[in-house]
């Protein structure tokens, strides 16, 4: 489900298996229709369309949480009368793009978050000013991502304004907390429950979009056994089968986990030039149940996300590092440039990951 640039770079671990991938969206000329994916173009409310694609694969799984109830309810009635192999499954899409029901998944998992309050009905708007500690961020409960639909606020007062000219109740308020760092962690769970994941990485953003990632974060030692632990209880708590990757903030020792994703992650990119096996390789063993690897080694790679306004090929940037072996251009194949799109990233995987970047902007 889906056909942007996370099932492209998919396509092009899977295909060389000898699998034949087809893609679900409403996009034609699609990023994974570049790299040789099947086109099926329709709107995901489409029930007689999805219905069609389902009967001509043997088993889904997704690029993206966003996808309306319609289409998650035909997959999983489909799947319950085939027996179609969906991974992850309909109810981790659910939580996934549910503010509420992710965080509140979290805290069943004995994962610590932030303080958080709904803002589901009139009431709300009028009490939850009263208990929330500032400054805090109203965030839409769904179809959030980037940082879009979210304002922060530092005083009540803006608050109450903000709450003030919501045009529904479909929210969540949620108290800041004053990170120093942040990380991610990319894990693989397999249908008979092993895990496979990856070290920590180190994430920084701009403007709410994921900037650069570190591979590996260098975390202290207990602080990356808490972060690989909770990864690991929020897996099996909700029964998750496929790669996810989660999303935490860190100050000292103490560990709060921000959200997931059920699908690989942008923070897990660096995978495609470390060596071993990528992220996309273990979505795809997951789904066709493949062996798990026994290990993944650990190569220092450093990724930087390209934006429409960074998007420069053949400029005197791009052509020095593209003299260097170390750096690798994985370009996502959209065919319209926009400041803030993501169109690309690079990955370093020479000598000193920590400074590949530093002049780059």
């Amino acid at each position: 489900m889906g056909a942007g640039q996370l099932a492209r770079m998919f396509c092009l671990e899977v295909i060389p298996f000898g699998y034949e991938v087809s893609v679900y969206s409403p996009e034609k000329n699609s990023p994974a229709a570049g790299a040789g994916a099947n086109e099926f173009v329709s709107e995901y409310e489409d029930v007689t369309a999805l219905t069609d694609f389902l009967k001509k694969i043997d088993a889904l799984t997704f690029e993206f949480e966003n996808i309306p109830e319609i289409a998650l309810s035909t997959i999983e009635n489909f799947s319950e009368r085939t027996g179609l192999k969906v991974n992850p499954s309909p109810d981790c899409i659910r939580i996934a793009q549910n503010r509420w029901k992710e965080k509140t998944s979290f805290q069943k998992a004995g994962i610590p978050t932030v303080n958080f309050y709904p803002v589901f009905k009139e009431e709300d708007k009028r009490s939850v000013p009263s208990k929330v500690k500032f400054p805090c961020i109203l965030k839409t409960n769904t179809m959030g991502y980037d940082g879009k639909g979210q304002v922060k606020c530092k005083t009540q007062e803006e608050l109450v304004s903000a709450l003030a000219d919501l045009k529904e109740f479909n929210h969540i308020v949620e108290e800041f907390f004053p990170f120093t760092d942040e990380a991610s962690v990319i894990l693989a769970r397999f249908e008979d429950g092993t895990i496979s994941h990856f070290r920590p990485s180190r994430n920084v953003h701009k403007n709410h979009i994921l900037d650069l990632t570190f591979h590996p974060g260098e975390f202290p030692k207990s602080v990356e056994e808490n972060l690989v632990a909770y990864a690991k209880k929020l897996a099996e708590t909700i029964d998750y089968v496929g790669v996810f990757g989660i999303e935490f903030f860190i100050k000292g020792e103490e560990i709060l986990c921000n959200e997931f994703a059920p699908r690989p992650h942008n923070s897990g990119h660096f995978s495609q030039d470390s060596g071993t096996i990528s992220q996309f390789a273990l979505q795809m063993r997951t789904l066709c149940n493949l062996p798990a690897p026994k290990n993944i080694p650990v190569k220092a790679v450093t990724m930087k996300n390209i934006l429409g306004e960074d998007y420069k090929p053949g400029s005197v940037l791009w052509n020095r590092a593209l003299e260097n072996p170390y750096y690798h251009l994985h370009l996502y194949g959209k065919t319209e440039v926009r400041n803030g799109r993501k169109m690309g990233h690079w990955n370093y995987s020479g000598p000193n990951p920590e400074s590949a970047f530093v002049d780059w902007g």
